[in-house]
């Protein structure tokens, strides 16, 4: 009896990866604007839904425009094969092109016709790619619609002012829309360049503990704060440190738009560059004096120059002569 040999398993083809490039912006590395790009043209459902709707309407017309130019083509191989043309003459461009433009369109204003089996071949397949094109638009425009953006204001800077005497990382989100966002979770981190003892660089993210990082009904504006006391990943670090090791805070927010009921997120950076320790934020809650108050946005980015700590003083009392 011959022994049955094993099958090697077919060997999956190895991707070829390309080197990407990139590009130093206030000592943080990001990539470069072409390389995404050509991510996205290699992934068309991310890029139909990520191109502004500009974008992905003139996407919509040329893929419409190419179907039809391609069939008009393939119709001019057989241009005796359409009907509806003036007596003793063929289809010309025209003709086919418009006779495409009716078949995709299942228009049928029955003037052009087929009357040939290759032109009878060519609507059929045509009505299929007819049925396909218009499924997938559809879904990508119901995609757009559906989903729900979030419009999350971050300050432009963060701050490192004392609350309570410890210094704390401060910056401000704002819900520019006003809308209600429930279950919301924020999450901040600190990226920077770390070395082994052996010299090997390795990018290293921390994570940062913050005062509130839950807010259950997130509708117009947040604080967020994170002490650096002795058990920050920033204790001790100083700007000018930071930048040398490329230092950044990743910020990251998820939740749920309540009207839609579908996940939003947004999410912020502030390298080392845009970190201000000597400066506190303005602000923004202003009393009217009659008991009310309000929010003035035009002062959410506003800061002010932190004012020199006082001494404690003394609360035991002289003795008396």
């Amino acid at each position: 009896m011959a022994r049955s040999r094993p099958r090697s398993r077919p060997s999956a083809r190895p991707r070829r990866l390309r080197p990407i490039h990139l590009q130093r912006e206030e000592g943080v590395y990001r990539t470069d604007e072409i390389d995404q790009i050509f991510s996205l043209w290699r992934e068309p459902y991310r890029l139909m839904l990520s191109c502004p709707w500009w974008g992905f309407l003139l996407l919509i017309a040329a893929g419409y425009l190419a179907i039809n130019l391609l069939f008009a083509g393939l119709y001019l191989l057989d241009p005796a094969g359409i009907g509806g043309v003036p007596e003793g003459s063929v289809a010309g461009f025209s003709e086919a092109f418009f006779f495409s433009v009716q078949t995709l369109g299942t228009i049928g204003y029955g003037v052009l016709h087929p009357r040939s089996l290759t032109v009878h071949l060519l609507v059929t397949l045509q009505a299929l790619v007819s049925l396909i094109f218009t499924a997938v638009t559809t879904g990508l425009v119901f995609a757009r619609f559906s989903r729900s953006k979030a419009e999350i204001l971050f300050s432009e800077i963060a701050t490192v002012q004392p609350w309570n005497g410890v210094p704390c990382l401060t910056f401000r989100m704002a819900n520019v829309h006003h809308n209600s966002l429930v279950e919301g979770h924020l999450n901040v981190f600190l990226g920077m360049d770390e070395y082994s003892t052996e010299g090997q660089r390795m990018r290293r993210v921390h994570t940062l503990k913050l005062v509130r990082n839950h807010a259950f009904h997130f509708r117009l504006m947040w604080t967020v704060m994170h002490l650096i006391d002795e058990h920050s990943p920033l204790a001790g670090l100083e700007i000018e440190e930071l930048k040398a090791r490329h230092g950044e805070i990743l910020v990251s927010f998820h939740g749920i738009d309540e009207t839609v009921r579908s996940p939003v997120f947004a999410r912020m950076s502030y390298p080392a560059s845009q970190l201000r320790p000597d400066e506190t934020f303005e602000d923004i809650v202003l009393d009217q004096g009659d008991g009310d108050r309000f929010l003035d946005f035009s002062r959410f980015n506003l800061t002010r120059q932190r004012p020199p700590a006082t001494p404690p003083t003394d609360p035991t009392p002289a003795p008396a002569p």
